[in-house]
């Protein structure tokens, strides 16, 4: 990576991640189809930013297109390597990353971005996606915003899931000043048949879609459109989220 951050703690959650099933990777790029795909010609280079476990750039490899994926997690590189053994995936910040302008197109799905949690910090990922899309590239990203989650975010959750070899269990508040969700995660995993604990925090900065609007076009982004996927593609999700779409160019 170019900086000293790596988030080692997203490596204890790499193998529940993958483990998520098919259904919602395909509508996601189902979605994807809609809203950038048809533009592109079938050996387009696609740069996945957050990509977790690479089953977004399964698929897009399935279909032709060049992947590039990177995130901050090794762990989750680890998986996504063996889901997309074509794709090439990097160990870097999506803060600090660094391309030419190779890409015709740039997504971030799974509401990665969220985890950005200042805006100054927001504007310097769309900095580093804007350098490395080609001239008329597309930059695809969901996010939750403030206009569709801010209701449901200001009650408190818990809510877990068990299966045969894991188990996990969080709670989530919100705290109103600063406009950041807190997930205190806690996680078992049986692993050589001994049961394992791990701990985690993460934090997610709900942004409102004026903002996120507003720096995109600071950046030099245009032609810059925002969707609900539930209302505008008829997809439930966990979580309210929106879609934003914006060209170089």
């Amino acid at each position: 990576m170019t900086t000293k951050n790596r988030y080692a703690e997203y490596d204890s959650l790499a193998s529940m991640y993958d483990d998520q099933g098919t259904e919602r990777h395909d509508l996601v790029v189902e979605q994807l189809e809609k809203l950038v795909l048809q533009h592109l010609h079938k050996s387009a280079h696609i740069l996945d930013v957050c990509c977790g476990t690479g089953q977004i750039a399964q698929r897009l490899i399935q279909k032709g297109y060049q992947v590039t994926g990177i995130d901050g997690s090794e762990e989750m590189l680890c998986y996504a390597r063996k889901n997309a053994p074509n794709a090439e995936f990097i160990l870097e910040d999506a803060r600090f990353f660094k391309f030419s302008s190779t890409f015709h197109a740039v997504i971030s799905t799974d509401v990665g971005l969220n985890l950005v949690t200042t805006i100054e910090e927001l504007q310097k990922v769309f900095q580093n996606v804007y350098q490395a899309l080609r001239e008329n590239g597309i930059f695809v990203f969901d996010l939750y915003v403030e206009e569709l989650c801010i209701e449901d975010w200001q009650r408190t959750k818990i809510q877990g899931e068990a299966k045969e070899n894991n188990a996990w269990i969080s709670e989530f508040d919100y705290d109103t000043e600063k406009k950041i969700g807190c997930d205190r995660t806690t996680r078992f995993e049986l692993i050589d048949g001994q049961w394992q604990r791990s701990n985690m925090t993460f934090r997610w900065k709900l942004y409102s879609v004026t903002d996120v609007k507003s720096t995109l076009a600071k950046v030099g982004f245009t032609d810059i459109v925002f969707y609900d996927i539930k209302n505008d593609f008829g997809v439930e999700s966990s979580g309210h989220i929106g879609c934003f779409v914006a060209c170089k160019g």
